[in-house]
């Protein structure tokens, strides 16, 4: 579930990984977002409100 206070593991790809699945051996060009208990680790996307 997404909702405010809810801590979440999230991964936001540039592409679909379900057609490219090298996208997810790419992490550091094609993972926009990397978010893992509610901390976020990498967050290159230009909107940056949680």
């Amino acid at each position: 579930m997404i909702e405010e206070d809810a801590v979440a593991d999230i991964l936001l790809v540039d592409g679909n990984p379900l057609k490219d699945l090298d996208l997810i051996a790419k992490p550091e060009t094609y993972l926009m977002v990397i978010m893992k208990d509610g901390k976020v680790y990498k967050n290159t996307s230009e909107k940056t409100a949680y």
